[in-house]
Order: C-alpha cells, then structure tokens, then sequence
C-alpha cells in the first residue's frame, strides 16, 4: 500500500487545476455582473462627440458615488468599434473605489480607434467573445452597445443578436438618436435588445450621452430594468413605459 501512495499522488497532482499547480496563474474570481462597454467610433462620430462619449463613460467610474454598485464585485471591459473593434481597455475587476477611479484615468487617456463603417452586428459578437477571456464568473453578463446609427455590415443584426442572446448575454441598447437617424431608437428596439431583463436608455445627442449612460450603468447593476426607457428631455416617441430625466 505504501508503494501504492506516490503512484496516486503523481495522479491527483496531474488531475488537478492548472492554475494551482501554476505560478502567476489565479482562479478566476466572482463578480456580481461582467459589463463590456461597445462604443461606436464610426465616421460619424468626430472628434467632439467621441469625447462626449469617452467622459461619460469615465465619469461613471470616477464618481464616488459608484461604491454602492461594487459591493459584489464588478467587471468592465471597453471595446470600440465601427469597421472592425478594439479592445481600448481590457477587463478590470472592481471593488473598491480606488479601483473605480484608476478605471476612469485608464478610459480618459484611450486614444481613439480607427473607422468609417457601423458594422454592428460584428460589434456584438465581438463584444460576446470578449466574455470568454474575462478573468471572472460572472452573475449577469451585459454588453452596453451604444451608437448613432443602423447597422450596415454584412451580418443580419437579428441573427448576430440572437447568437449572443444563446449564449446567455444580455444586449442593452443606448440608441443616440439625432436629426440624422429619428428613428433610431425603434431599429435599437427591434434589432439591437435581447436576453432576460434588456432594455435601452436613449441619448438625445451626444450632449445627453453622460446623462443617459450613467442612467443606464444604474439601471443594469441595480437590478430588473424595464424594457424601454426614455428621458423626459428625449424626443417623444411611443415607449412602453417612461422615465423622468436624471439631469
């Protein structure tokens, strides 16, 4: 028996995790909710506008106000995206905020991707594949798709929505509706939202944009949120249910 004892310690050793037996490898760690923020950096997007984008999202992360929503554990990831996507800042597990405000220095100092198209549909499943190199398990995992125009790349949005959807991610939507694209946020409706709880905040312009985010970041780490939600300030259109403005 006692000859038996290093035969079966060399297979309990071999069978077992990798990232014990490794150095510098670490299990992955539980987060409430995994958020990957798709941000459109298509040619309509100039120089202005990508920056309203940019501080809205860092404020969220630099505001003290955030601690309430990282008690369990919050991971975030920044992807831009238009002809094809880059990841601008790769996953980051938050819990305290020092770590929130370190997040929004690393957002504020990316520099912008190149683009011209909106290929949305390669957005979203993109952003699905980020999930599989988070260093998390994750509770809820949500891609934030955000953009001022209609998908024009060479996958049906649909079909892109509803293969992320399978796999268990939700998609909420911020449409940033302008003269330009009216009818933004019922395409956003129809083509963008999908999974258990999605909804979408609308942006009237990229002015709104910080507003509605930061409204949106609440709503998605809070818990349910509705399926349709609209500023009082956003143009009036038929919503299932509305929401007073956060301003």
């Amino acid at each position: 028996m006692r000859r038996a004892l290093p035969w079966l310690l060399g297979i309990v050793l071999a069978i077992a995790p990798l990232a014990v037996r490794t150095p510098g490898l670490r299990a992955a760690e539980r987060v409430a909710t995994a958020i990957v923020f798709a941000v459109d950096v298509s040619g309509s997007v100039n120089a202005e506008r990508y920056e309203l984008q940019r501080a809205g999202i860092a404020g969220i992360f630099a505001d003290e106000r955030i601690e309430p929503f990282l008690t369990d554990g919050l991971a975030v990831a920044v992807m831009e995206w238009s002809d094809g996507h880059a990841v601008v800042v790769p996953w980051t597990i938050l819990r305290t905020t020092a770590e929130a405000r370190r997040l929004a220095s690393k957002i504020a100092e990316t520099t912008r991707s190149p683009g011209f198209s909106t290929e949305l549909s390669l957005a979203l499943l993109a952003a699905a594949d980020l999930f599989d190199a988070c260093p998390c398990l994750a509770g809820a995992r949500i891609i934030d798709l955000s953009g001022d125009g209609p998908n024009n790349g060479p996958i049906s949005t649909p079909l892109a929505r509803n293969e992320v959807v399978a796999r268990g991610i939700r998609i909420n939507g911020l449409p940033i509706v302008t003269p330009a694209e009216p009818d933004l946020a019922r395409w956003y409706e129809a083509n963008v939202v999908g999974g258990d709880g999605a909804f979408l905040e609308i942006a009237n312009g990229f002015e709104d944009f910080a507003r509605a985010m930061r409204r949106k970041f609440q709503l998605e780490i809070a818990g349910p949120a509705p399926r349709f939600s609209v500023c009082a300030c956003a143009d009036p259109r038929p919503a299932t249910r509305n929401f007073p403005s956060s301003r």
